[in-house]
C-alpha cells in the first residue's frame, strides 16, 4: 500500500473517531443522572429561637418561720404542701421544765404580796402626812403651848377667877358655920334630930376643903409660874419632840420595809411575765396565711432562739427559677417570653415572662448555671411550690420570616447556599442566601429566596452530591409511581 493511501486511513479514521466522540457525548448529555430529593415549600410563619432550661416552681413570696425561745421539739404539726392560717400552731416545744418554772414564779407572786399586806399602807391625814406623825405633832404644839403659856405667868382674868372662887369659898365656909351653929343649938333643944347636926357638920367639912383648894389655888396662880412648873412644862415639850422624831423613824422604817416588799413583788411579777412569755413562745405558729413548702425540724430536735423551723409560702402567686447554661445566658434578657411545663401537669403549657437574671452563676454540680426568674401569667392554682419546670426562653421572635431546615443550608467556599427546583425544568438551582437566627432544627434565611420557592431540604446523602442545574425528582412523585 502506498503512503498516499495509508494517510488517507488514518485521516479517516480520526475523523471516525471524532464523530464516535461527538455523538457519544450527546448521548451522555440526554442521560444525566436525576437526583431524588426531600423539598418544603418555603412560606412566611413565625420563628422563634428559644434556650431550654430546667427550673423549679417557688413562691413569689417566702418567710421562714423560726423559733423564739431554745428547747426541744415536742411535735411537729404540719407537713410540706400543709396550707395554714394566720397564728395556726406549727411546732411545739417541749414546756415541762417551763411549766415548774410558772408555778415557782406564782409562789413567789403570792408570797410577796401577802408581805406588802401585812406592812399594810400609812393612813395619811389630809394634808398628806401619816396620821401618828400629825398626832406626834399636834401633842408637840400643844406641849410648847403649855409652855408658853407657863412662861407667861397668869393673867388678870386668871387671877380675878381665882379671887372670885376663893370669895365664894369664903362665902360658903362661913354659911357652914352658921348653920352648923343654929343645928346644934336646934339639936340641945331636941328640935332637930342629932343625924342634922351631922350632915351640917359634914357640909361644914366639904366647905373648908373647898375653901382651902381655892386659898391654895389662888395662892399658887399669885407665885406661879414656879421652877417646878417651868420644868415640867419643858420636859413635856422634850417628850413631845422624842415621841414626833420617833413617829418619823417610825413611818421611815415601815415606807423601806413597804417599798422593799413592792420592789419584791415587781419583782415576782415581772419573772411571773417573762416565764409567762417564754412559755407562749414554746408554741411557733405561722406569722400569717401561706403553705409550708419545707419543715426544718423533727421531734426531739433541739432548737435555738432565731433558729427557722419551717418556711411558709405566702399567698400571691409562683414564679419559676429557672438555671440557664453560661453557655446560653447571653442571650437571655429581661422581658423575654417564656413557655413551661411540668411532670405533675403534663399536657399544659404555661406561659410567662423574663423577670430577673442573677449577676453570677451557680455551680449545680460540675456545671455553672445561672438562675433566671421568670414571673407567670395569670394565677394559675394548680401550680404549686417545688414542681419541677421545662422552660424554653424565646430569646429572638420574628412573625414573618423565611426559615428552611438547617439541613438544607450548605457552605461552599466560605458561602451560605441552598438548592432550590425550578418548577420549570426539575433542576436544582444553586442559591447563595444570608442566613440570620438559627434554631437547633432552622434557619432564618434573609437574603436569597422568596415566598412560595422550594428548597430541597434532603436527604443528606444526595446534598452532598447535588449540582447546580442537576436534575431532580421529588420523593414524593417517586413514592407515587411505585404506588
Amino acid at each position: 500500500m502506498s503512503q498516499k493511501r495509508r494517510t488517507i486511513l488514518v485521516v479517516v479514521g480520526l475523523v471516525g473517531i471524532v464523530a464516535l466522540t461527538v455523538v457519544s457525548s450527546k448521548m451522555v448529555g440526554e442521560k444525566k443522572p436525576t437526583y431524588t430529593v426531600d423539598t418544603v415549600k418555603v412560606d412566611p410563619k413565625e420563628f422563634r429561637v428559644t434556650v431550654s432550661a430546667q427550673g423549679t416552681v417557688e413562691p413569689i413570696s417566702t418567710v421562714e418561720v423560726r423559733a423564739q425561745v431554745a428547747g426541744r421539739v415536742a411535735e411537729v404539726l404540719v407537713k410540706e404542701g400543709d396550707v395554714v392560717q394566720a397564728g395556726q400552731e406549727i411546732v411545739r416545744l417541749d414546756r415541762s421544765s417551763l411549766l415548774a418554772q410558772l408555778q415557782q414564779a406564782k409562789a413567789a407572786m403570792a408570797s410577796a404580796e401577802a408581805d406588802l399586806a401585812q406592812l399594810g399602807t400609812s393612813a395619811l391625814h389630809g394634808d398628806g402626812k401619816p396620821l401618828e406623825v400629825q398626832q406626834a405633832e399636834a401633842q408637840l404644839a400643844a406641849a410648847r403651848a403649855r409652855l408658853a403659856e407657863t412662861e407667861r405667868g397668869p393673867s388678870e382674868a386668871q387671877v380675878a377667877q381665882a379671887r372670885a372662887q376663893l370669895t365664894q369659898a369664903d362665902t360658903a365656909l362661913k354659911d357652914a358655920e352658921r348653920n352648923l351653929e343654929a343645928t346644934e343649938a336646934l339639936y340641945k333643944e331636941g328640935a332637930v334630930a342629932k343625924s342634922v347636926v351631922e350632915e351640917a357638920r359634914a357640909r361644914l367639912i366639904n366647905a373648908r376643903a373647898a375653901q382651902d383648894s381655892a386659898k391654895r389655888q389662888y395662892d399658887a396662880l399669885l407665885a406661879s409660874p414656879t421652877a417646878e412648873q417651868l420644868e415640867m412644862a419643858r420636859a413635856q415639850v422634850k417628850e413631845a419632840e422624842i415621841a414626833l422624831a420617833m413617829a418619823h423613824e417610825r413611818e421611815v422604817s415601815r415606807e423601806k420595809s413597804r417599798q422593799a416588799a413592792r420592789a419584791r413583788l415587781e419583782q415576782a411579777r415581772a419573772n411571773l411575765v417573762l416565764i409567762e412569755t417564754e412559755l407562749a413562745r414554746t408554741s411557733i405558729t405561722a406569722p400569717g396565711n401561706g403553705t409550708i413548702i419545707s419543715v426544718l425540724v423533727k421531734s426531739g430536735a433541739v432548737v435555738t432562739d432565731g433558729m427557722p423551723v419551717a418556711t411558709l409560702a405566702r399567698p400571691g402567686g409562683v414564679r419559676v427559677r429557672a438555671r440557664v447554661d453560661e453557655t446560653d445566658i447571653t442571650a437571655v434578657a429581661v422581658g423575654q417570653r417564656a413557655t413551661f411545663t411540668t411532670d405533675a401537669l403534663a399536657g399544659t403549657e404555661f406561659s410567662g415572662r423574663v423577670a430577673e437574671i442573677a449577676p453570677a452563676a451557680v455551680t449545680d454540680g460540675t456545671i455553672p448555671r445561672f438562675p433566671v426568674l421568670i414571673d407567670v401569667d395569670g394565677a394559675p392554682s394548680r401550680l404549686l411550690p417545688g414542681m419541677s419546670a421545662d422552660v424554653e426562653i424565646a430569646t429572638y421572635s420574628k412573625p414573618d420570616a423565611l426559615v428552611v431546615p438547617l439541613q438544607a443550608v450548605l457552605e461552599k467556599d466560605g458561602k451560605k447556599v441552598l438548592f432550590v427546583v425550578d418548577q420549570e425544568s426539575s433542576t436544582a438551582k444553586e442559591v447563595q442566601v444570608v442566613i440570620g437566627r438559627e434554631s437547633l432544627m432552622e434557619a432564618e434565611v434573609l437574603e436569597g429566596i422568596s415566598s412560595g420557592d422550594e428548597v430541597v431540604v434532603g436527604d443528606a446523602a444526595v446534598l452532598k452530591k447535588l449540582k447546580d442545574g442537576a436534575r431532580v425528582k421529588r420523593s414524593a412523585e417517586k413514592k407515587g409511581e411505585k404506588k
